[in-house]
């Protein structure tokens, strides 16, 4: 994973990622194990959770 390998924004209480035109690519992981490759470029929203090149990652929010 390189530092500019992938943008996390979160818009209206929704986690988006966007591929920052990285080698390695991201891959969304739906909550059934599907894996989405996403576009360079095109923001997605996270569902689940989601792979930087060979690192698994997810995103929670604290709602105390």
């Amino acid at each position: 994973m390189s530092k500019t390998h992938a943008r996390l924004e979160l818009r209206d209480g929704t986690w988006i990622i966007t591929d920052l035109d990285s080698t390695n690519g991201v891959v969304l992981i739906d909550v059934d194990g599907t894996e989405i490759e996403v576009a360079s470029g095109r923001p997605m929203p996270i569902v689940e959770r989601f792979l930087l090149g060979d690192a698994e990652l997810s995103v929670t929010s604290d709602t105390d």
